[in-house]
C-alpha cells in the first residue's frame, strides 16, 4: 500500500513540475538566429554579437525560460517552413513572443547587417529590441 502511495506521489509532483515548465514555455521571448550550411565570417559574428548581447543583458531571462536563443538551421527539412513564416532571404534575427503558446508578436532585426561592423551599437540594438519584447511578455502576463 505504502508503494502504491509513493508511486501516485510521484506521478502527482512529476505532473505539477511538468506542467509548470510547459507553461513557462508557453510564455516567453523567443530569440532566433537563423543560419544556413553555409556560414561565412559575417554569419558567424551575428551569431557570437547576439548570444553575447543576450547573456550579458538577459541572463536572468535566460536562466528562468523567459528569453531563449535559438540558432536555427533553415537548410534542415525541419526548419524550412521558417523562410515563409518570417519571410526570410537572408541570415537574421528574429524576435517572436510566445503568449499561452501562440506567437503574438514577431521582429526581424534585418539591422543587424548595418550595425555589423560595430560590435557596441550591433549589441545596443539587440539589447534594445529584445528588452521591448521581454516588457511586452511582462506586461501581457
Amino acid at each position: 500500500m505504502l508503494k502504491k502511495i509513493l508511486f501516485f506521489g510521484y506521478i502527482l509532483l512529476f505532473t505539477i513540475v511538468y506542467n509548470t515548465y510547459a507553461q513557462e514555455q508557453a510564455n516567453q521571448v523567443i530569440a532566433y538566429y537563423f543560419l544556413t550550411n553555409y556560414r561565412c565570417a559575417s554569419c558567424h559574428k551575428i551569431e557570437d554579437f547576439t548570444r553575447e548581447a543576450l547573456k550579458e543583458n538577459f541572463s536572468d531571462a535566460l536562466n528562468s525560460g523567459k528569453l531563449s536563443y535559438q540558432p536555427t538551421n533553415i537548410d534542415k527539412k525541419e526548419n524550412k517552413h521558417f523562410i515563409k513564416d518570417y519571410q526570410l532571404f537572408t541570415k537574421t534575427v528574429v524576435l517572436s513572443l510566445i503568449k499561452n503558446g501562440k506567437e503574438i508578436d514577431r521582429k526581424n532585426l534585418d539591422k543587424v547587417w548595418d550595425y555589423l561592423g560595430n560590435k557596441q551599437k550591433f549589441k545596443d540594438y539587440i539589447k534594445k529590441e529584445t528588452a521591448s519584447f521581454l516588457e511586452q511578455l511582462q506586461s501581457s502576463s
